[in-house]
């Protein structure tokens, strides 16, 4: 049980040092007061960074890496799920690409040989804006949750628009802070 304290522990601190940018930290100013550094661009790209429309997504595990464009992800197999918009209070019909189906292009298939990895592997989604969010893989297919996360390429029937060609959609999230507009890529970890 030691180990899975500390697995815990640097899971924490990765998703920390994953998700905050260093200069966030206060620096001594003049007087050896504490003041906080000037944003970064990644940070000033993250909070108010014009909207570059996603056109691909490059999804990597391991030394496996693949770049989908519009045309790759409409040949893979979609789902449609409806959501309730927690910004909007709107409801979304969405459809798009599983989680689970890009793990299977990638070779990691859901299937009972390899749940166990599964349970260990997390992602890094991120947008073109430089916004990203991090994971649990197991927690995005719809054999553990009623729907599927997808990356959607339509709502409502037609082509995204200001959101790119790609989004991340988590169905079930009350509000939507883990969805990524202008998806550019997903970046799959597993732990040892």
């Amino acid at each position: 049980m030691k180990n899975l304290g500390t697995f815990h522990l640097r899971d924490a601190i990765l998703s920390l040092v994953l998700l905050c940018p260093v200069s966030v930290f206060a620096q001594d100013g003049p007087g050896g007061k504490p003041e906080m550094a000037a944003p970064t661009p990644q940070m000033a790209g993250s909070m108010h960074a014009q909207k570059v429309r996603s056109t691909s997504v490059t999804v990597t595990l391991g030394d496996r890496s693949l770049t989908l464009d519009a045309a790759a992800v409409a040949a893979m197999p979609h789902e449609t799920v409806t959501v309730i918009n927690g910004h909007t209070k709107a409801s979304e019909i969405y459809t798009g690409v599983p989680i689970a189906a890009i793990l299977a292009k990638l070779g990691l298939p859901f299937e009972k040989a390899n749940e166990h990895t599964l349970l260990r592997t997390y992602f890094v989604a991120e947008g073109t804006d430089g916004y990203r969010v991090l994971l649990s893989t197991y927690e995005t297919l719809a054999a553990i949750r009623e729907k599927s996360v997808i990356v959607a390429d339509s709502l409502d029937g037609r082509p995204l628009a200001n959101d790119g060609a790609f989004k991340l959609v988590i169905p079930g999230d009350t509000r939507p802070q883990r969805w990524v507009q202008n998806l550019k890529s997903i970046s799959f970890k597993t732990i040892e």
